[in-house]
């Protein structure tokens, strides 16, 4: 799924800021975030606005928009529903990964916001979350909009430093942009995937059962 559109951003200069920020959206969203891979885009990104192929505005602009929209309209949508969003069937077999969610954005509230943008199991679902525990909105949006901005960046720094420590090792020429990409994401993977199992190891033993109503 990522080498098609990568090709396509980097031929289609102008829609890239369009498309990134269209994934990025759709992986905020609490349903769909699971299955949208934005995160190894923005890496691949990075790498494309290292070596000049991109415009970094128009990227930036798309990105950070995109994860705005994306965590709020999954922040309405619990906010909205409440519990009745547990009912749904795509969601159903996630109903752990929501409680462990809740339990995180008790303990944190609104620090969820900003460290729930770098664990990618968690990401899709801290905003609906929130918004089910009825966060004030407020409150969510300004750490809405202050985490996306570090979050975007963050995500595309992996890639742009490995394509600059390239170039100065006169091998970027020889490295495709997808192996590039696919360099940077294990790196900017760790982080989030040590701090996944290490809050899992911790809430073990303490996640309730989810029934709806009472996240």
């Amino acid at each position: 799924m990522l080498e098609p559109v990568a090709d396509f951003i980097r031929v289609n200069h102008g829609w890239a800021g369009l498309v990134l920020g269209l994934f990025i959206m759709l992986e905020s969203m609490v349903i769909l975030g699971a299955f949208i891979p934005a995160t190894p885009m923005l890496v691949l990104t990075g790498g494309l606005l290292a070596t000049g192929v991109l415009d970094p505005v128009s990227v930036l602009l798309g990105c950070i928009t995109g994860a705005i929209i994306g965590d709020a309209i999954s922040y309405f949508i619990g906010r909205r529903l409440g519990t009745r969003v547990l009912r749904h069937r795509w969601l159903r077999r996630h109903r752990r990964q929501f409680a462990l969610t809740r339990l995180y954005c008790r303990r944190f509230g609104v620090i969820s916001v900003y460290a729930g943008r770098f664990i990618g199991p968690m990401r899709a679902f801290v905003p609906a979350v929130l918004g089910i525990m009825q966060m004030p909105v407020r409150r969510f949006q300004i750490a809405n909009v202050i985490s996306a901005v570090i979050w975007v960046f963050a995500a595309l720094a992996p890639g742009y430093l490995t394509a600059k420590g390239l170039e100065q090792l006169d091998i970027l020429d020889h490295v495709d942009p997808l192996t590039l990409g696919l360099i940077a994401l294990v790196v900017a993977g760790t982080v989030g995937t040590l701090g996944w199992r290490l809050l899992r190891k911790r809430a073990k033993r303490r996640v309730p059962v989810l029934n709806a109503p009472g996240v």
